[in-house]
C-alpha cells in the first residue's frame, strides 16, 4: 500500500494499514431468525401463556384517585415565584405521605393502619397543573376510593388548623406591639399604629380563609375496572419481551454453532458446483407428489439438463442421489428429477435405497414390500427373481418405475454390502433404463451410501444450507476425496417459490 506524502511516495507497512470496515450482515442474521423460527415460537409463546395465565390467577386490585389543587397565591401577603410554587408542591406531596398525616386518616378508614396505607397511598404531581394526585389501591373498589378520600380530607383538616395557628401568632404578635403604642404621641408612632392596623385586618381575612389556598378539587370515586392485574395487556409486554429474548437466544447460538450462510458458501466448502437451486415450498396436508411451484419445475428443469450434459448420453446412467445428513430433501429431489426426466422422454427408474428411512414408496403411493430388501436377501441366498417386476410402473406412457426399499432389513450395511448388491448392479446394467436414480441414505455417519456411491455413475448431493455448518461440510468433503467417486454437484433446497404445476408423464 502506498501513500502520498510531501510530494513524495510513501509504502505503508501491511501490519500499519487499518482493517477493512466489516459489513454487517444483516441478511444472515434476518435468515437466522427465519430458519429459527420454531425455536423462537416454543420460547415465545410458552412464556406469554403463563404471564396471562398468572395474570388471570393473581388477586384484582382498584386504584382511585382524588385529586387536590394548590392557588398560586395561598398567603395574600406574600408573593410567590415559580420557584417557590415548585417547592411548595413538592412540600405539599412529600406531606401527604407522612406517618402524621397516615396515622390521622388511618381513624377514618376501619381496619387501617399507618403501614397498611404507607403501602397503598401514593402521590404524585400533575406537570401540567398545579394539581396533586392522591391515589390509593385496594382490593375493594370502595375502600380504595374511601382511603384516597380519608387520606385528602385529613391533610386538608390538618393544613387549616395549622394555618390557623400560624395566623393567629401573628395576630397575637401585632395585637401586642399596637398595645405598646397605646399612649405614646408623635407622626411615627402614628404611622407605625396604621401599619399595624392594617396587617391586621388582613389577618383577619387570611383566618376567615385559612387553608383555602388548598382544596379538594375532585373526590376519589370506586372505580369500576381492577387497575391490575390486566392479562392482556400484561401478556402484551411479556409477547415483546419474549420475542426479544428469543431472538438473542437465536442469535447467540447462531455465533456459538454458525451455520452456512448461502449456497455460494457451501459451494465454497465443498468444492463442488451448484448444479440447481431448489425453491423450498411450504406443503399442505394431503399434498400430491407429482405438484412442484413454477420456480421449483424450473429448478428441476435446469438439474436435469446439468446431469444430461456431465453424463454420457449413449449409454445407461446410475445417479445416486444422497445427502450429509437425514431430512435435507434428498428423497423428495429424487422424485421430482425422476418425473422431469421422464418427461423429457428419458426410461427413468427409481430406486428406494435408503432402508432405513424410506419414504420414497410414500411419495408414489405403492406398496413398500417387495423392495430392494428382498430382492439383495434373495440374491444372497441364490434367487434369481427378476428385480424389474416388482417396480410400480408411476406414468401413463411407461417412462417412469418405482422401485421400494422393502422390510426394514436388521442391518441395512450388512446387506448392501453383499455380492447381491453386485449382482443387482450388473442386472440393472443389462436392462434398457436411459436413467437410474438411486435415493441413497445420508453419507455423514452411515457406510450405505458409500457402497452404493462406489458403483454409480454418478453422484448428486442435496444440501439445505440452513442445516449444514463449516465443521459437516469439510467432514463431507473429506468423505468424498476418500471415496474417489464422480460428484456431479449440489442441489441447494431452501429458495422460495409460489405458483404451482403439475408433472405428468
Amino acid at each position: 500500500m502506498t501513500d502520498l506524502v510531501d510530494g513524495r511516495v510513501r509504502t505503508v507497512p501491511t501490519a500499519l494499514r487499518p482493517p477493512p470496515d466489516q459489513p454487517i450482515e444483516a441478511g444472515r442474521y434476518l435468515d437466522t431468525l427465519r430458519r429459527s423460527k420454531l425455536l423462537i415460537a416454543a420460547i415465545v409463546l410458552p412464556l406469554t401463556a403463563a404471564v396471562f395465565f398468572v395474570s388471570t390467577t393473581l388477586p384484582k386490585t382498584y386504584r382511585a384517585t382524588g385529586k387536590l389543587v394548590v392557588e398560586d397565591a395561598a398567603d395574600p401577603l406574600q408573593t410567590r415565584d415559580e420557584a417557590s410554587m415548585e417547592r411548595r408542591l413538592a412540600t405539599i406531596t412529600a406531606l401527604l405521605q407522612t406517618r402524621e398525616t397516615l396515622r390521622r386518616a388511618a381513624r377514618r378508614v376501619p381496619r387501617a393502619t399507618v403501614a397498611t396505607l404507607d403501602d397503598k397511598v401514593q402521590t404524585s404531581l400533575d406537570p401540567t397543573a398545579n394539581i396533586i394526585n392522591v391515589a390509593a389501591t385496594d382490593e375493594s373498589a370502595r375502600r380504595a376510593a374511601r382511603i384516597a378520600n380519608a387520606v385528602a380530607v385529613t391533610f386538608l383538616a390538618r393544613q387549616r388548623a395549622v394555618e390557623r395557628r400560624r395566623v393567629n401568632r401573628a395576630r397575637a404578635t401585632l395585637q401586642a406591639a399596637f398595645n405598646d403604642l397605646v399612649g405614646k404621641r408623635g407622626v411615627q408612632v402614628a404611622t407605625e399604629r396604621a401599619a399595624i392596623r392594617e396587617r391586621l385586618t388582613d389577618l383577619n381575612v387570611a383566618a376567615a380563609s385559612a387553608g383555602t389556598g388548598i382544596a379538594l378539587a375532585e373526590a376519589a370515586q370506586a372505580p369500576s375496572e381492577p387497575f391490575a392485574p390486566r392479562p392482556l395487556r400484561n401478556a402484551l409486554f411479556a409477547f415483546f419481551a419474549a420475542t426479544f429474548i428469543a431472538a438473542l437466544v437465536v442469535l447467540m447460538r447462531a455465533q456459538l454453532k454458525p451455520r452456512v450462510g448461502n449456497a455460494r458458501e457451501l459451494s465454497h466448502l465443498l468444492e463442488l458446483p451448484v448444479l440447481a437451486e431448489i425453491p423450498y415450498v411450504r406443503r399442505g396436508l394431503g399434498h400430491r407428489p407429482h405438484t412442484v411451484s413454477s420456480a421449483e419445475y424450473e429448478a428441476y428443469q435446469t438439474l436435469q439438463a446439468s446431469i444430461r450434459k456431465q453424463l454420457p448420453p449413449t449409454t445407461q446412467r446410475t445417479v445416486l442421489v444422497t445427502s450429509a445428513l437425514h431430512g435435507e430433501g434428498k428423497t423428495e429431489v429424487t422424485a421430482a428429477l425422476g418425473l422431469v426426466l421422464s418427461q423429457a422422454g428419458q426410461r427413468t427408474w427409481l430406486v428406494s435405497a435408503d432402508m432405513r428411512w424410506p419414504r420414497l414408496h410414500e411419495l408414489f403411493d405403492v406398496e413398500q414390500t417387495p423392495g430392494l430388501a428382498e430382492i439383495l436377501a434373495g440374491r444372497r441366498n441364490g434367487g434369481r427373481e427378476r428385480i424389474f417386476e416388482l417396480s410400480a410402473a408411476r406414468s401413463g406412457s411407461g417412462m417412469l418405475h418405482v422401485l421400494a426399499s422393502g422390510r426394514k432389513p436388521r442391518d441395512p450395511a450388512q446387506l448392501l454390502a453383499s455380492d447381491a448388491l453386485d449382482s443387482f448392479f450388473g442386472e440393472v446394467g443389462q436392462s434398457d433404463y436411459d436413467y437410474v436414480l438411486l435415493d441413497g441414505p445420508p453419507l455423514l455417519g452411515l457406510v450405505d451410501s458409500q457402497v452404493l456411491a462406489q458403483r454409480v455413475d454418478g453422484v448428486l448431493i442435496v444440501c439445505r444450507p440452513d442445516q449444514q455448518t463449516p465443521e459437516l461440510a469439510l467432514a463431507l468433503r473429506e468423505l468424498l476425496d476418500r471415496l474417489e467417486v464422480n460428484v456431479l454437484g449440489l442441489a441447494i433446497v431452501g429458495a422460495r417459490g409460489s405458483t404451482h404445476f403439475y408433472l405428468r408423464g
